[in-house]
Formats: C-alpha cells, structure tokens, sequence
C-alpha cells in the first residue's frame, strides 16, 4: 500500500511473540554453528620475559639509539622470517607478508618508561603466544638473544671508547708538558739589561703559583687518601657481611666453605699489608693458602660443582659497586699524584736556573698528534682533559674489571618460561559472545519476515487505519477435516523443511565463522 501504519510498543511484543519460534530457531542454529569454531579455537601458551634498562646512562643520545635499534630489529621483516621459517609458524605459509604481519601483531613488547627520565625507557616485558608452549619459550628466548648480542655490541664499543680516551689523554698530558717546557723557556728569554731582576720576578711569581697548586693538589691527594682509606674498610667490613650473609646456603657444600675461607683469607690478607711488609711470615703463609683456596675453587667449578655458590647475591653486588667505586677513587687519585709530580718537576725545573745566566731557548716542539675539537692552549686542553676523565669514569661500568665482569646495558631480569596453563581462550567469554551474535541474527531474520506484513491488512486495526471505516463483526475462519488435515501436513513439511535447512546451516555457519577468524581474534587477546 505504500505506507504501514504505526507500531506502539505493544505492537512489537506481539511480533516478538508471533515470531518466537523463528527467533528460536535462528539462535539454536547460530549458536551450534559458533559453539563448533569455539570449541575448535586452539590453546594459547604465553611465555614472557622481562628486561631491565640500565640506570648507568654514559651517553643518553647513544643509548637512546641502542634502545631503538633493538626495538626495532626485533620486529624487523629478516627477524621475523627468520622466526616463521625456523619453527614453522602459521604453516603452511602462502603469504610471508601476511604471515610476517601477523606475526608483528603476535609479538608483544610493552615499555615502562621512567618518571624522572622523559622519553627514557626503564624496563620491556615481551610475550609471545602460540599453541606450542615449547615454540612460544624459544620463540621468546630468540629475541632475547637480541637484547643479549646489544650488550655484547655496547660493552666492545665501550672498551673500543675507552682505549680511545686512554690514548687521547696521554696526547694531552704530552702537550701540557710541551705547553710548560714552552712557558718556561719563554719566560727565560727576556732581554740580558734586565734579566737578573726580571727572572728573579717571574721566577717568584711562578714558584708562587706552583706552591700554590702543591698546597691545593696535597689537599686533594690527602682527601682521596682518607677516601681509600674509608672505602677499604668499607669494602673489608662488606666482604665480612657477604661471607656471613647466607652461611646456611653455602656452608651446606664443600664449594661454600672454600668460599668462606677465601674471604677470610683475603680479610686477613689486607689487614696484614696495612700493618706489616710482603715478608711478614703470617702474611706468607696466608697467602699460600689462599692461593690454594683458589686452586681448589677452580678444580671444583671445572668439575661443575658451586654454580648455585656463585651466584650473585644483593650483599655481593653492593660489595662490587663498592670495589668500583674504590677503582675510580684510586684512578683519580693516581691522576692527582701524577699532576702532583709534573708540578713539583717544575718547581724544581724553575729553581734550578742560574739567576745570573740567560736560559737557553729551546727549540720550538713539534706538532703534538692530539687532535680534540676546540682551542689549543693549556685551559682549552685542560677543559678537554677533565671531560676525558670524566667520560672514562662513566665508561668503567659497561667494561669488564678485575672486581668482576662489566654490568649489562640490557639486564634480563626473568628468563623465558615455560608456560603450564593455556592464557587463551577464555571460552566463557566466546560463547557469551556466540549467544549475543546467535540472539542478534535471530531479531534480524524475525525483522526480514515480518517486513512484508507491515504494508498488508491483517487484523482489524490495518483495517481501520487504511480503510478508515471501523470493523462492525469477525467471522471466524472454518476448516473441514480434510482441510485441517492438508493444514496439518503443510505445517509438517514446512517445520521438516526448516529442519533440514537448519541442520544444513550448521556447518555453513561455521565455515564462514572460522574463515572470517572472528572468535580466534577475539580469544588471543
């Protein structure tokens, strides 16, 4: 009729009730079709590690692009074919880019990054799921082979940097020298009228000035004395609380108490060299036995045994932090001493001339090798020389020493596990899902069939509504027998038909429901 008259909502519960059975019908065979793709959604294992950033940040810039370039091979394309190919992901494969895509996706890499660094990470998880557990720990442990080789890449290029500034350093205490030696045999080669009372000056000036530099270096050499003094003890009295710091763990094998008894040996070993000499015969003898502590240790580590004995503990690391704290003490202090000596050799230098006699001018050094950016004269290379040590100094924690190995950039704080228990699917929450779809395609198919009946008369109220003249009586329709009967059959073969239909569905259904990976999506998350 081209219009339909108005629907309240008593109007659409009764559609609801008249197409209850339909509805029913629609939502049984949804929800049979997406119980079967649910119950063949495969398990999930998720296997994890965690890696910490480390806080010793010697150049932010760098680090910033070692971050960044581990993060991004990681989910590089070489990367991640190398990984589908190796354990055979996603097989068979007909399109790597779609597989390698997928596998981007699969590959999880959460950052924390830290509060008071903007933009600085301080820590990854990284996860991968699959339903192989042993597949998602190794594929797991391959990337974390990436941060491992990062580590190596940075502590040789740390080791490369730091033979550079040695080098470097040693170019500039040669061209201070110079710089000196140059000063000096200038200031000799004043006019000979005047050379007497001029020298005589210049010489007083200089060695003012150089007493003045003892007297500040002495200061600075007593101090860090008194700081290597302390930090020794410091170092004896944490070595004394890692020896008793777990005797119930290392006491309980041969390889604990040879431990222990090093410790005690290298104790009383310093104590007898701050009181005594090499010959003392106690100390002789305590070094005899820790040399043989030391042999037995190594015959029981080549035999496999203390690995758990050797493992790091808190009070261990805080002792190693501690002994490299008195490696950069003792370092600065043997830089002091050295400057010590240079200005103590020119005091000497200045004292030693003649007043009487013109000193002789030197020829003018030779170019020096030093090639730092910047001004050549002595404050510019002293400037130089100050951000050298200083970079050396930040260098020394990412470089193998003799209190122990270098401290990782990339520190893997939880190694892949193995997983137990699937992570996905939650199939509760799929089928809860299935029943939403199955209620909603049920409504929809009651809303199709019920479209044409919207523009026909049906009942008395279309009636009035098209018509406008109001219904006076209702006859209510007759069958015969044989009519009920035909009606009855139809009925039948409609409802046996819809059965067949439906059953047919079922697996249509659920074809198109695995194709589309709807529900697999849904449960990997």
């Amino acid at each position: 009729m081209g219009s339909f008259r108005p629907r309240n909502l008593t109007d659409l519960f009764d559609i609801l009730r008249r197409r209850a059975t339909l509805i029913a019908f629609v939502t049984v065979i949804v929800l049979l079709a997406a119980f079967v793709v649910v119950i063949n959604v495969p398990h999930l294992y998720e296997s994890r590690t965690r890696i910490v950033v480390s806080g010793q940040i010697y150049d932010r810039q760098a680090n910033s692009a070692q971050i960044a370039a581990v993060t991004e091979q990681i989910t590089s394309r070489a990367n991640l074919e190398g990984l589908i190919n190796r354990y055979q992901l996603f097989a068979p494969v007909t399109n790597m880019d779609r597989a390698t895509a997928d596998l981007a996706n699969a590959i999880k890499l959460d950052t924390k990054y830290r509060s008071d660094s903007n933009g600085f990470p301080e820590s990854f998880t990284l996860t991968f799921r699959d339903p192989n557990p042993n597949i998602a720990q190794q594929v797991v442990t391959d990337l974390l082979g990436i941060f491992s080789q990062a580590n190596t890449t940075l502590e040789h290029q740390a080791t490369e940097e730091a033979r550079q500034i040695r080098t470097e350093i040693a170019d500039i205490e040669a061209q201070l020298a110079q710089n000196h030696n140059s000063r000096a045999a200038h200031a000799a080669s004043a006019s000979a009228a005047s050379r007497a009372a001029s020298y005589a000056e210049r010489a007083r000036t200089v060695r003012d000035a150089i007493a003045s530099s003892l007297e500040q270096l002495r200061d600075r050499q007593y101090a860090l004395q008194q700081q290597v003094a302390n930090q020794k003890r410091a170092i004896v009295q944490q070595q004394e609380i890692v020896r008793t710091a777990a005797p119930e763990d290392r006491g309980s094998s041969s390889m604990g108490a040879l431990l222990k008894r090093k410790a005690d040996l290298e104790a009383q070993i310093k104590q007898y060299q701050d009181q005594y000499t090499d010959r003392y015969p106690r100390l002789v003898t305590a070094r005899e036995q820790l040399a043989e502590v030391e042999q037995r240790i190594s015959e029981a580590r080549a035999s496999g045994e203390g690995t758990r004995a050797t493992q790091a503990s808190p009070e261990a690391q805080q002792l190693r932090q501690m002994q490299i704290e008195l490696s950069r003490m003792e370092t600065e202090l043997e830089v002091v001493e050295r400057e010590l000596n240079r200005k103590q050799q020119a005091a000497a230098t200045i004292g030693g001339v003649p007043a009487v006699a013109a000193p002789v001018v030197p020829a003018a050094p030779a170019a020096s090798s030093y090639s730092a950016p910047g001004d050549y004269t002595t404050d510019g290379l002293k400037e130089r020389y100050t951000q050298l040590l200083k970079r050396q100094e930040a260098l020394s924690v990412f470089q193998p020493s003799p209190a122990g190995p270098a401290a990782p950039f990339f520190q893997i704080v939880d190694e892949p596990n193995l997983p137990q228990q699937p992570a996905a699917p939650q199939r509760s929450k799929l089928m809860l899902f299935a029943l939403a779809m199955a209620l909603g395609a049920g409504l929809v198919a009651a809303v199709i069939v019920e479209l044409p009946r919207l523009t026909r008369i049906n009942d008395e109220r279309d009636i009035k509504y098209f018509l406008g003249v109001p219904v006076v009586a209702q006859l209510a329709e007759n069958y015969t027998v044989d009519e009920r009967r035909r009606e009855a059959r139809r009925q039948f073969a409609r409802r046996l038909r819809y059965l067949l239909v439906g059953a047919a569905m079922i697996p249509l259904l659920a074809f198109v429901l695995n194709f589309s990976h709807v529900f697999h999506i849904l449960g990997s998350k």
